[in-house]
């Protein structure tokens, strides 16, 4: 009896995972095809050639680890009608990126369990995806990095169709839909800009009134 049990309590736990919808959580060439570009860069405006940050001294270069800039990427899902701000984390930690020395810039790692990332929540159909990634220098997190007007960016929300059938194809797993993006450094504008811009939309308004 106790092994009957035993077994009913693994086939259910089975059967929990399998009602899962999964998604092979990674930017490599070897499972998403370019173009169009799938990789992570730096915004070549707000970042540009800054040593300190980008290694390769050259604009739009592909993000990479260094000694004081560490990136992560996470990826955020929801339904397939749910705006950016519904969309939730995985469960899984974030992904790191590769160092500097590295042959494949712009990618991040497998990390754990392969890339392979649970959808809690959907076992099929259609969701919206999001990939973002910060600099853990900036914040410990993706909002804590742009709070602090450090170095983020995310993807364009894409969907994801949940690969059904006994046998899914492992292509039928990538994020086919997603498109790289850069990472701007998240500036906001000092006092005094912002007063000299009130000024001027002050200043506008009075024009506009007197005519």
């Amino acid at each position: 009896m106790k092994k009957l049990i035993i077994s009913a309590t693994f086939a259910m736990m089975a059967a929990a995972c399998w009602g899962q919808g999964t998604v092979n959580f990674l930017n490599s060439p070897g499972n998403l095809s370019s173009p169009p570009d799938r990789l992570i860069r730096w915004d070549s405006v707000t970042i540009g050639t800054t040593a300190s940050i980008n290694p390769f001294g050259s604009n739009n270069a592909p993000v990479v680890n260094t000694s004081t800039h560490t990136y992560q990427a996470q990826l955020y899902f929801g339904s397939s009608t749910a705006a950016e701000g519904s969309l939730v984390a995985v469960s899984i930690a974030p992904n790191g990126f590769r160092a500097s020395t590295s042959a494949s810039p712009g990618q991040w790692l497998a990390g754990v369990s392969a890339g392979s990332r649970v959808l809690d929540g959907f076992a099929s159909g259609t969701v919206n995806l999001q990939v973002r990634v910060w600099d853990l220098a900036s914040g410990t997190d993706y909002f804590s990095a742009v709070a602090a007007n450090g170095i983020a960016g995310k993807s364009a929300i894409f969907t994801y169709l949940i690969p059904s059938g006994a046998q899914p194809a492992p292509s039928e797993f990538n994020m086919s839909n997603f498109t790289g993006f850069v990472l701007t450094l998240n500036q906001v504008p000092e006092p005094t800009t912002l007063a000299l811009a009130g000024l001027g939309a002050t200043a506008l308004l009075i024009f506009r009134r007197r005519k």
